[in-house]
């Protein structure tokens, strides 16, 4: 069984308003401790701690459309397996898989063994290429401060030479259709780096406003934002609706069918924000690409 490791890419923690808080994940080759910020943006105290994943499953030959059984563990920086995990909006880990050029986006949720420390996923990857896994999860007695933790690791699939990567191009429109639902997309002009910015969904399903929005982990919608070239990682959930709120046309309720957020982009560049919600117990995923300046 071939065994790889993968260092720990850095996490930034803000919380910001009610519901809602972002990281970002900057993805490094040299091991790093986490860094984080207090709700008032003052920086915080590093933890003393640094992460890494390492595979213990096979992860050669992996053919395209075919399920694999993808197994990890948790190390720290004293090479210790970690088995003590926070819950973070209901789930221990978040495994986040990507193609590299930002075209297919998988949000899943692996078993735990507690007794070994080892997580156990099945992966179905759509197509030939790069891939990117992100296991997203917060430590738990060694980490007072339960700042999050994303590492990260990159996986081959099928035939190379069949791989072509798509443009990861910002969209014009500000509407967009899925299916039966038809997603209205407020995000500010000439959003700037490192400026907290608000961005929101009006969801609507067969021409209706859809007002029975259902949480999923915890959140009424959760965010996870990639970086077209260096797919830094950042991860927000939905504020919560202000009582009473409305907008020129509709009361916003904490329902639906507006979904909003808050974040803020490190660099200037293009970015993909992959956003889920839940309706009737199905989850929906849907997506839109944005430059900062």
């Amino acid at each position: 069984m071939m065994k790889s490791q993968l260092i720990a890419g850095i996490i930034v923690i803000v919380i910001v308003g009610i519901g809602g808080y972002f990281f970002v994940s900057r993805q490094t080759n040299t091991p790093q401790g986490m860094h984080g910020a207090d709700t008032n943006g003052k920086p915080a105290a590093q933890s003393h701690r640094s992460y890494n994943l390492e595979v213990t499953s096979n992860t050669s030959n992996i053919t395209p459309k075919q399920a694999i059984t993808f197994s990890y563990k948790i190390k720290n920086d004293k090479g210790e397996v970690l088995k003590n995990y926070e819950i973070t909006h209901e789930k221990i880990m978040h495994f986040i898989a990507v193609r590299k050029d930002l075209s297919n986006f998988q949000h899943l949720h692996p078993e735990f063994n507690q007794s070994t420390g080892e997580f156990t996923v099945m992966v179905t990857f759509p197509g030939d290429g790069p891939y990117r896994l992100f296991p997203d999860f917060t430590p738990g007695e060694e980490n007072p401060q339960k700042l999050p933790v994303t590492v990260y690791h990159d996986v081959e699939v099928g035939n190379s030479s069949k791989y072509y990567a798509q443009s990861v191009v910002p969209d014009t429109e500000q509407t967009k259709t899925y299916g039966d639902y038809k997603i209205a997309i407020t995000f500010p002009k000439d959003a700037k780096k490192q400026q907290e910015i608000t961005y929101s969904l009006n969801i609507t399903k067969d021409g209706k406003l859809v007002t029975n929005l259902e949480n999923y982990l915890g959140a009424l919608g959760h965010s996870v934002i990639l970086k077209e070239g260096s797919l830094d990682f950042i991860h927000t959930h939905a504020l919560e609706a202000t009582s009473g709120e409305h907008s020129m046309q509709q009361e916003i309720t904490s329902t639906g069918p507006k979904i909003s957020f808050t974040t803020s982009f490190p660099e200037s560049g293009v970015y993909k924000i992959f956003t889920q919600f839940q309706q009737e117990g199905e989850i929906q995923t849907v997506d839109n690409i944005v430059r900062i300046q």
